[in-house]
């Protein structure tokens, strides 16, 4: 049976604890000869030392995790020790999210779907019968129309029921389920709050659509940032880990 994750005497080095993730030892090093003040990462201060064992069998006093992650080092688990979800399975349960939402949303959007599709193909017979200065305007026009307004309130719509529901009944979005991943608070484990889910789907989706590359900045965000957090993690005060 494997050592649950915590903090354990560092083997390399004897007045200081270091953290061990469940299956080896990792970076993130704490000094039991010093009590550190709260970090900006914690909402409060650590609580009193608790009793635990280490990997080698003596007992000892468990720290609170006061100094992980260690600024500068990128974390691999939470401070409970749930393991950080990995990027490629969250960029595949990201791509499954968008076919679901792309069945969903056209089922909805159908009818104004329709509109601006027999504009567009009205812009294109006129471009191609030579007069492409009128087909180009005609195209703005379409994306411009009461039915493109329309067809986004509907998918904005969708995808709000979608990922706020999933996240905050289910703990994640059904692609991330799919690949076993869960949003949750970094602190606690447990479903998100209704704020967090809600915050979470304003700081990615709604973003997008309105501010220029920010989608793309958003995906990007967590292959450097300590946390794995993208921008709209970081609002939410969420991280992606596995399922245990």
């Amino acid at each position: 049976m494997s050592t649950p994750a915590g903090w354990y005497p560092d083997p390399f080095a004897p007045d200081a604890l270091r953290w061990w993730d469940g299956g080896r030892w990792t970076e993130h090093v704490h000094r039991a000869a010093t009590t550190s003040p709260p970090q900006p990462w914690l909402s409060k201060a650590p609580t009193a030392p608790q009793q635990a064992r280490s990997p080698y069998g003596a007992p000892h006093q468990q720290y609170p995790p006061s100094q992980y992650p260690v600024p500068g080092v990128k974390a691999i688990a939470t401070p409970d020790g749930q393991a950080l979800g990995g990027l490629g399975f969250r960029l595949l349960a990201r791509i499954v999210d968008w076919i679901l939402l792309g069945v969903i949303g056209t089922i909805a959007a159908w009818s104004p779907l329709q509109t601006i599709d027999a504009q567009v193909r009205s812009a294109f017979d006129v471009w191609m019968a030579g007069d492409p200065e009128r087909g180009s305007t005609l195209i703005v026009e379409a994306t411009r129309s009461g039915a493109a307004s329309t067809a986004t309130f509907i998918l904005l719509a969708v995808s709000a029921v979608y990922t706020i529901l999933t996240v905050r009944l289910a703990g994640a979005t059904p692609g991330k389920l799919l690949f076993r991943l869960r949003v949750r608070d970094w602190q606690r484990p447990g479903l998100p709050s209704w704020g967090q889910a809600i915050i979470r789907w304003l700081g990615c989706d709604l973003l997008g659509q309105v501010v220029p590359f920010y989608s793309l900045i958003d995906f990007l965000w967590p292959c450097w940032d300590q946390r794995k957090q993208a921008l709209h993690d970081k609002m939410g005060r969420t991280v992606v880990v596995r399922k245990r």
